[in-house]
Parts: structure tokens; sequence; C-alpha cells
């Protein structure tokens, strides 16, 4: 999942932070995925290791461990589920941490961007402009 971190524009606009994990209850945090921490939901950035072979390590954190999360990016790859997006379409997380975005509104869904880039119901990412801000963004309306 470290690869999906990479964003499409080097010199584009995004913004993080830097945190030290202590959710409750502790859940082991993977990088690229979506979390929210405090009032802020971003994706999880973690340093770029690499095996023998060359291919990038999957990273998690722990409780005490530091991460970066980013909250705000032109464009970013983040899992989703099997359905297509098109761009424009609005894109929402579940609240569960770590877990896949969608663009079917259901109660409860957080607003976290729109869709910049295609995808088809098979694959499992999706290129998406993150419209962070620090704190939530909850849609009460379909």
């Amino acid at each position: 999942m470290a690869q999906f971190l990479r964003t499409a524009t080097p010199d584009g606009d995004w913004r993080s932070f830097k945190f030290t994990h202590a959710l409750v209850p502790d859940i082991t945090l993977t990088e690229g995925s979506i979390y929210q921490i405090q009032d802020t939901i971003g994706v999880l950035l973690l340093d770029i290791q690499y095996t023998t072979a060359g291919c990038k390590d999957a990273k998690t954190i722990n409780a005490g461990d530091e991460g970066v999360l980013i909250y705000h990016a032109e464009k970013i790859r983040v899992d989703k589920i099997a359905c297509a997006f098109l761009p424009g379409d609005v894109v929402y997380w579940t609240g569960v941490q770590g877990s896949p975005v969608t663009n079917v509104y259901s109660s409860g869904a957080i607003w976290i961007g729109i869709c910049v880039w295609a995808a088809a119901a098979g694959d499992s990412t999706v290129i998406i402009d993150m419209k962070g801000e620090v704190g939530l963004w909850i849609r009460t309306e379909a």
C-alpha cells in the first residue's frame, strides 16, 4: 500500500502534520490507509523503506510510534470499494479507521474530496482531490 501515497503532482499543494499514535482502542495503523487523528481525516504517510529485493516495505505503526497524516492533497491515490468512480464524483469515507473510500453516500459518511481520475469497479484505488482541513466534514444529506 505504501506506493499509493505518491502524489500525482510533485510540486502540488499538499498539507500534513506529524503525530504520535495514541488512538484508543490501540490499533495498528497501515501506511496508505485513511484514518481520523483527533478531528482530522487523512492518509497515513511513513518514511519510505525498501527490502533487499528493491520493493517498498508495507509499513505500520503502533501506539507510541510517530507518523505523518496528509490531510490535504491536490491528487492522492487512495484505496476504494468495488464501484466505478468518475471525475467529479463526491468521495466519502465511512469513518471506520483504515477503511477504503466510496462514492455512494450513506448515513454518517464523511465527505473528504472529489474524484479527479476515472476508476473502474475492478480497480483497487482511485485518485482524488482530498479537500482536508483540520476538522471533520460531515454531510447531512444525500
